[in-house]
């Protein structure tokens, strides 16, 4: 089971590594028509409202099936198909419409109702005039929807008797809005599935302009002493990704070099020169401020500065692990990403088999995002590949980047399986335009620039 939005996804995805979709939506409508044909007999009059999208596309190639099997169709369409798919497909089938204008004159003609409308693909509320659409088709007494009911969760829904849904169970339907829920698959390749691509950047939040200074999230991230230039670049990875505020904690013999590193962070100076437990209790009265923390750039491994990783993995939620925070803990609480590349792989595991890293994100709770040649991340239930990226992002602080990026991705409100596929595809496609405009020489900071651009393209 899936959010709405895994669906979207994967149809960009799937359109990257070269599925036919076409094929796609001939399946799809297949299945439309084979449900109709196995539960209505062929004098059932049926009316087949079908949008711009794919998902109306759908609803063509069902309806040219059902014609052609003797089936009384009336096809009603809110415009001509703006998707590339649906257009070659209409004109393809070479299908008779009619104007949605006409539909409630129909209203007592009509045994069945198809919804083709809207699909998966739209957010927020239905606008005019889909609003009045939505509402006429409602007056059917006997609904089919396709994908998913016109309108799902907006106050202008189709309350379907039936839902044809496609490839897998999407979260947001149930039987109160959905009816009763087929599951049919459509064909979709299984490695389409398990790769990231361009559809992540889906994942995205999009930027209201109603919000204030902090309301687009607020990370803090504790680390340095050792290495001061780690905590700084994970701070600029975040504000990068677009978080509002990032508060560094570092000890006083990295806070020099972090302060003055960009105007932008707000830094807090720790007495000393590690982080250790004695920092706690400052630290932690801060949290409750932050939307996520990113534990572990430039933080070292003495035994005092483990000891606090540890107090804080148990009193946080919302947390990215990362370099020397990475360690087998009790993990209590939820929403946990860990970064690991993979030497640091083997303090939580022995083995990088993806079973074996299934198993151990499933019985710990949390995600991993496995940093090599391509990453491997999984929160125990999925697993994504990702391959984006250049060999030039093997240098320093690139994961220290990532990781401001996963913890500034879970502050505004992703899931942090959801973070980490963003982040990594996100991140090392600003690894590929950097090569193609800076060359070889490109830094972590070159990286951090690119990223927002790569996330403006969403």
């Amino acid at each position: 089971m899936r959010k709405v939005v895994e669906f979207q996804i994967l149809d960009q995805n799937a359109l990257h590594y070269g599925v036919n979709l076409s094929e796609i939506m001939d399946n799809a409508g297949a299945g439309i028509a084979d449900y109709i044909c196995k539960n209505y007999k062929n004098n059932t009059r049926i009316a087949f409202v079908c949008g711009g999208g794919n998902n109306g596309g759908d609803g063509y190639v069902a309806s040219s099936i059902l014609l052609g099997k003797g089936f009384d169709v009336t096809i009603f369409k809110s415009s001509t198909p703006t998707s590339v798919i649906a257009k070659n497909k209409f004109l393809e089938l070479g299908l008779m419409t009619k104007n949605i204008s006409e539909l409630e004159e129909y209203k007592g003609k009509a045994d069945l109702l198809v919804d083709c409308l809207l699909g998966s693909g739209i957010k927020g509320e239905p606008r005019p005039p889909f609003d009045k659409y939505i509402e006429i088709m409602n007056s059917f007494e006997n609904i089919i929807s396709v994908d998913v009911p016109s309108g799902i969760g907006s106050r202008y829904a189709i309350t379907p008797n039936v839902t044809i849904t496609f490839h897998d169970y999407k979260e947001e339907m149930n039987e109160e809005n959905s009816g009763t829920i087929i599951l049919h698959d459509v064909g979709f390749p299984d490695y389409i599935d398990q790769r990231t691509g361009p559809g992540e950047l889906l994942l995205y939040p999009e930027f209201e302009g109603k919000k204030h200074k902090g309301q687009n999230g607020k990370i803090g991230i504790v680390g340095g002493g050792p290495y001061s230039g780690a905590p700084a670049l994970a701070a600029l990875g975040a504000y990068r990704a677009g978080i509002d505020l990032v508060h560094v904690f570092v000890p006083a013999s990295s806070y020099d070099y972090v302060s003055g590193f960009i105007p932008e962070l707000i830094v807090h100076k720790l007495p000393g020169e590690i982080v250790t437990e004695e920092h706690l209790e400052f630290i932690l009265e801060k949290t409750s401020e932050f939307d996520a923390i990113v534990v572990g750039p430039g933080i070292g491994k003495q035994e005092q500065t483990q000891n606090a990783v540890a107090e804080l993995v148990k009193n946080c939620n919302n947390i990215v692990l990362d370099a020397d925070a990475i360690f087998d803990f009790n993990f209590k609480h939820p929403n946990i990403l860990l970064t690991p590349h993979r030497g640091e792989l083997k303090r939580l595991t022995p083995s990088s088999r993806p079973v074996d890293l299934l198993k151990y994100a499933s019985e710990k709770g949390v995600t991993l995002l496995i940093k090599g040649e391509v990453d491997i991340i999984t929160d125990g239930n999925l697993m994504k590949e990702n391959s984006s990226g250049h060999p030039r992002m093997a240098v320093g602080g690139t994961g220290d980047v990532l990781a401001g990026v996963c913890g500034a991705l879970m502050a505004k409100g992703l899931t942090p399986f959801e973070s980490a596929r963003l982040a990594a595809y996100s991140l090392g496609k600003a690894g590929e335009i950097c090569y193609e405009e800076i060359g070889s020489g490109f830094l972590p900071t070159d990286l951090a620039l690119f990223l927002s651009k790569v996330l403006r393209k969403n």
